[in-house]
């Protein structure tokens, strides 16, 4: 029984039917989808509602829109059967943690994760069934194509995110513990990749700010964690807690981080759903201090909740949630690093119908050519031609162009819907930065400054260009042109103690462990990048060390002018002068390096 919604008049007729569909026990009339109004919520229902699932056994899965009061807008179905490539879907209505639901970080989708197997298949869970990652857009068409072989083998599948809708990052348990995890895929895909080998039992995935989160309830990993840096797709990652669970006992399942405070850069609150039925069950909020999750405080509940998501708006939250039996609301609004309001609690805004039950729980996706992007800030905020630069905004999927002061980036990446990394095109002049997506264009409040490479250092000449080997620190002086506050006088491949004069003059200290051998050093000048480099090289001389003389004696040890006086000593080789009394002999010569002869000069004393 299609309903067409293109009109007001099929608008109203969608309304009268899905409350006829809900008065129907839910799932039992079968309408055709419509697409998702954004600012709804989608709740993930396990059951037709005909009758009780027994434990154990696959189900039928709906997912239900509803507006933020509660009120039911249509129920989509996922398929039951298979098509082609597209895949069943089915999850069991006794396993309370399966069912988890995310959005897409460009709101484009919605993921969540069950078994390829139909209906009333029993002991589902220990089935070889593919674990199949279902996509729905929002027209509310669905893909299944992704089925995957070797994930949460024998054991639970549970919760999927992607950012934007070709690869997958999953959650479950798996037996053997290889197949559990913390897992990505691409779309179509029948295999995954285990990213970090512990913990194995993972709940609930999410990405925000560009990492990725997963929460557990296993060994060190109570809590959130993060995986790896950024959203990673290789194994051997590194899985740290970085939101402890509070209290004892705590079972965290979904959770949402969100930016409240602009003075810390970042998500910087986070709300995590707790199912415990005592004290610490509920909405748990942290804040994001000096670098480190706080506990705040907790919006309690003992319904048992799993799925959670979060609007913030300025230092408001407005928090859905669910339990196996309801849809529940709360508002926080006490802000960054504050308590919840102790007058604030969840109210119940949907009952669950009979014979079936509420599992995870997501804003609607949106249209992406309807989502204006912005950017909020870039870095570095100046640089030469061919930097890199990471734009940092919303609703940046789907890029088409970025441009520096009107001269467009030939490389750019699309990282996720908030970030882009675009390199500085050749002819780019300093000014504002733009992105356009399908959405339109958004421009950067402040501009990018384009610098001009630092230039080539020229070395001409190095005073002094010699020193003997073993002599004492002392100070080199080069000369060139081109040289910087930040140039740098190399010696022998050594970045020396160097000191600016001007643009043609540097100064250094060349310290006495540079020349204590012999031999031809290399001196160079290094300017720093952007552009600089490394002049060409000038030689230094280090030379051989001449030892002192010594004289043991002579003879005669007396004698007038004109005595031919032989003296006997060490190190005389190379003697440049022989005095008698400070008069200087006129006629010596060195017979080898321990003998010379020299005349009594006329003058002597």
């Amino acid at each position: 029984m299609p309903v067409k919604t293109t009109s007001t008049t099929a608008r109203t007729s969608r309304w009268h039917l899905s409350c006829l569909s809900a008065l129907l026990t839910l799932g039992t009339f079968s309408l055709q989808a419509a697409p998702f109004t954004s600012g709804n919520l989608v709740v993930v229902r396990v059951g037709d509602g005909t009758a009780a699932v027994a434990s154990g056994t696959a189900a039928a899965v709906f997912l239900d829109e509803y507006t933020p009061n509660g009120n039911l807008v249509q129920s989509i179905a996922l398929p039951t059967s298979g098509s082609g490539s597209q895949k069943q879907f089915t999850l069991t209505a006794s396993a309370t943690s399966e069912g988890m639901l995310a959005l897409s970080t460009d709101r484009r989708y919605l993921t969540l994760v069950g078994y390829d197997a139909a209906p009333a298949t029993t002991s589902v869970t220990a089935s070889a069934a593919a674990r199949v990652v279902a996509r729905i857009d929002v027209n509310g068409s669905i893909d299944t194509s992704t089925g995957l072989t070797d994930a949460y083998l024998a054991s639970s599948p549970r919760g999927a995110a992607t950012d934007d809708g070709t690869r997958f990052w999953l959650a479950g348990t798996g037996s053997p513990t290889s197949s559990g995890g913390t897992r990505s895929a691409t779309l179509g895909a029948t295999t995954s990749t285990l990213l970090s080998t512990a913990p194995t039992n993972v709940r609930a995935v999410g990405i925000y700010g560009g990492q990725l989160y997963i929460s557990s309830s296993s060994g060190t990993n109570i809590g959130v964690n993060t995986v790896g840096t950024g959203l990673p797709t290789t194994a051997g990652q590194n899985t740290t807690l970085v939101i402890p669970g509070n209290g004892t006992s705590p079972s965290p399942y979904g959770f949402a981080l969100v930016d409240m405070d602009a003075t810390v850069p970042g998500p910087d609150v986070a709300y995590v759903a707790d199912d415990r039925s005592g004290a610490g069950g509920g909405i748990n909020k942290y804040s994001l201090v000096n670098g480190t999750w706080t506990y705040n405080g907790v919006i309690a509940s003992t319904a048992g909740l799993r799925g959670l998501t979060v609007q913030a708006v300025g230092n408001s939250a407005t928090l859905f949630a669910t339990g196996t039996t309801g849809l529940y609301s709360a508002t926080d609004v006490t802000g960054y690093n504050a308590a919840p309001d102790p007058n604030s609690s969840l109210v119940t805004i949907k009952t669950v119908a009979a014979n079936t039950v509420f599992r995870g729980v997501a804003f609607a996706p949106v249209n992406a050519a309807t989502q204006v992007p912005s950017i909020a800030s870039f870095s570095p905020l100046s640089g030469t031609v061919g930097t890199v630069v990471t734009i940092t905004g919303t609703n940046l999927t789907g890029a088409t162009a970025v441009t520096f002061n009107g001269t467009a980036a030939t490389a750019f990446t699309v990282n996720s819907a908030t970030s882009i990394t675009a390199t500085v095109p050749t002819g780019a002049t300093s000014g504002t930065i733009a992105v356009t997506t399908p959405g339109g264009t958004a421009t950067s409040s402040l501009s990018f400054t384009v610098t001009a490479p630092n230039p080539a250092p020229t070395l001409t000449s190095i005073s002094p260009n010699t020193a003997a080997a073993g002599s004492a620190d002392f100070t080199l002086t080069a000369s060139g042109s081109n040289f910087l506050g930040s140039s740098v006088v190399n010696f022998n491949g050594a970045a020396l103690n160097t000191t600016f004069v001007s643009a043609g003059q540097l100064t250094a200290t060349v310290p006495a462990s540079a020349i204590v051998a012999a031999g031809t050093y290399n001196v160079t000048v290094t300017n720093p990048a952007p552009g600089g480099g490394t002049s060409a090289a000038l030689p230094f001389t280090v030379t051989s060390a001449t030892p002192a003389p010594a004289i043991t004696s002579f003879t005669p040890t007396s004698g007038p002018v004109g005595t031919v006086v032989t003296i006997t000593g060490t190190n005389l080789t190379g003697a440049t002068a022989v005095t008698f009394n400070g008069t200087a002999a006129t006629a010596f010569s060195v017979t080898n390096a321990t003998t010379i002869s020299a005349t009594v000069p006329t003058g002597a004393t």
